[in-house]
Formats: C-alpha cells, structure tokens, sequence
C-alpha cells in the first residue's frame, strides 16, 4: 500500500513538473497578479490530486489543465469578495505585473469573454480551432467564427488606441 501511494506521489511530481508553467502562464493572464495566479494555480493541481484524474496522454493532459485553470480563474474572478476590492488595491497589484509591457496581450485580455478564450488558447497556447472547440465545447466552426471576430474587434481597439 505503501509503495503504491509513493509511486502516486512521484507521478504527481512529474506531471506537475512538466505543467506547473503552463499553468501559471495562464492563471497569471486572467487573474494579472501574482498571488491570485498562485492561489488558482494551487487549486488547479488539487483538483488533479484529490480527483482521481488518468490521462490518455500529455495532449490529454495539457487540455485538461488549461481548460482547468481557465475555469478555476473564472470562479475565482466571479466569487464576492474579489468585486469589492478597491480600485486602488488593483492599481497597485499591475505595478508587480510580468505581462505589463506587453499591451497586445492586456488588449487581448480585455475582449469580451467568448474572444479572448478562443484567442488566448489560439495565438499564445498555440492550439487549433478543433481543439480549443473539443475544450470549450463549441463548435469548430464557432471557434473560427470567434477567432475573426475576435481578430477583427482587437483590430478596431488597437486602431483607436494609436489613434489617441
């Protein structure tokens, strides 16, 4: 029993290993600090932990914990507590932001929720509209909708932002 729960436990390791950073690139892009980035990264791997999870592969898995982690930022970003922090608090948590000179990615952010997921997991997690569909449960066809749509509104705001 004893052996068994040791071999359990280096499994973890390395599967943690090989995605830890994946994990936190993505819960470090939604929730755009580093703590609320650690806490859902943390929550991400207990899942997988406590939840009895086998993977058919690494695709397998790196799917499954992006669409994790994106859903595990999502609760958290909706939970009470998190809308009545102050603007000012925010301000100063963006200062300690790795992303903050990139302002594609914070534009990309900023789109409504059904583009950025699609853009996100295209373009910076490099996945095909048949996969981010299969994760999100859309339709290809619905992805490559929202992937130009998506394009073309990202357009619209860099352009009036180089405009002012």
């Amino acid at each position: 029993m004893a052996v068994n729960y040791q071999i359990a436990q280096q499994q973890f390791a390395m599967l943690y290993e090989r995605n830890y950073q994946l994990v936190y690139r993505i819960c470090y892009t939604y929730m755009k600090n580093q703590y609320d980035a650690e806490d859902c990264l943390e929550d991400v791997f207990v899942k997988v932990y406590s939840g009895n999870i086998e993977f058919n592969d690494e695709n397998h898995e790196k799917a499954w914990l992006t669409v994790a982690s994106i859903n595990t930022c999502k609760d958290h970003l909706k939970q009470f507590w998190r809308k009545k922090v102050v603007a000012d608090e925010l301000i100063e948590n963006r200062a300690t932001v790795r992303y903050k000179d990139n302002y594609l990615l914070q534009e990309v952010m900023n789109l409504p929720e059904k583009y950025k997921d699609v853009i996100y997991l295209h373009y910076y997690l490099g996945y095909k509209s048949e996969e981010i569909a299969s994760m999100l449960k859309r339709t290809a066809s619905t992805v490559r909708n929202q992937l130009a749509e998506g394009r073309k509104l990202l357009k619209i705001r860099l352009e009036e932002s180089e405009d002012e």
